[in-house]
């Protein structure tokens, strides 16, 4: 029963080491929240609002949404004082791109990716990586065939069992690579990307999906503020928000918007 209460009390301590601490003052940005939007975040930017296979449940659109990839952030530098990303650089075609994005549009933030460990024991098909820490350098280097032989054991033990649960939580740093960075996140990728699985983008289905959530009045209004701070991903012009759409005044191209989302991505542009 000791035992059993210091490692209870040891997941308690831990839990300080991995959670964001964003500032009171700034704008917060989250990338890739899906379905569990941290409080703090002031926008949430998602890739695919049709396709749920990266995460687990329905997106949610508690928080303003932008429709945009994390590779090409569709806001001018410096916009946010705090970007969150938790569990999402894993899935990253480009980590080089993704951190560099996060360390433009702010100066500091929060990462959270799966070890090496984590990865080899439970196993996610859509994650191309094994990602490693050295120092606050997060590595990535390509899976090489390596996998999670009885993974789908592990899911099902975790949502079994409460002492597993609590064993996780007492050891966290073998499961959880978390960063909370100043001035710029720092990568390092040995490799390309390969996954087992992708979720597929589909901008007509993606334009659909929130045309119905916006017939329910389930989709955020933006702040003028960040409406302003909105940019072109291809060439980060400034963009003029018409109804149905934004235009950019240095390329000419166009994106949607549906209700008071933009969908800022190169794949929906005209």
């Amino acid at each position: 029963m000791r035992a059993a209460l210091r490692e209870l009390a040891r997941a308690r301590a831990k839990v300080k080491q991995h959670v964001p601490h964003p500032p009171e003052q700034g704008f917060a940005l989250e990338v890739g929240p899906g379905q569990a939007p941290h409080p703090r975040a002031d926008v949430v930017v998602d890739k695919y609002v049709a396709d749920d296979f990266e995460r687990q449940g329905a997106l949610d659109f508690s928080k303003p949404l932008v429709v945009g990839d994390g590779h090409r952030l569709p806001f001018a530098d410096g916009t946010f004082g705090y970007t969150l990303a938790l569990h999402v650089l894993e899935h990253a075609t480009d980590p080089d791109a993704f951190a560099a994005e996060l360390s433009r549009v702010a100066p500091a933030g929060f990462v959270q990716v799966p070890t090496r460990i984590a990865e080899l024991t439970f196993g996610w098909p859509y994650h191309p990586w094994l990602i490693d820490r050295e120092g606050d350098t997060l590595v990535f280097r390509t899976r090489n065939g390596q996998r999670a032989p009885v993974g789908d054991v592990f899911h099902q033990a975790y949502a079994d069992s409460a002492l597993l649960r609590n064993w996780w939580a007492a050891n966290r740093e073998l499961l959880h690579h978390s960063v909370e960075w100043r001035d710029s996140l720092n990568v390092r990728v040995e490799g390309e990307s390969v996954a087992e699985g992708t979720a597929e983008l589909d901008i007509e289905r993606t334009t659909s999906s929130l045309s119905d959530f916006n017939q329910r009045g389930a989709l955020r209004p933006h702040s003028t503020a960040i409406l302003a701070a909105m940019r072109c991903p291809s060439c980060r012009g400034e963009l003029t928000f018409n109804p149905g759409d934004a235009e950019c005044g240095a390329c000419g191209r166009s994106y949607p918007v549906i209700g008071d989302v933009p969908v800022l991505l190169l794949e929906a542009a005209r």
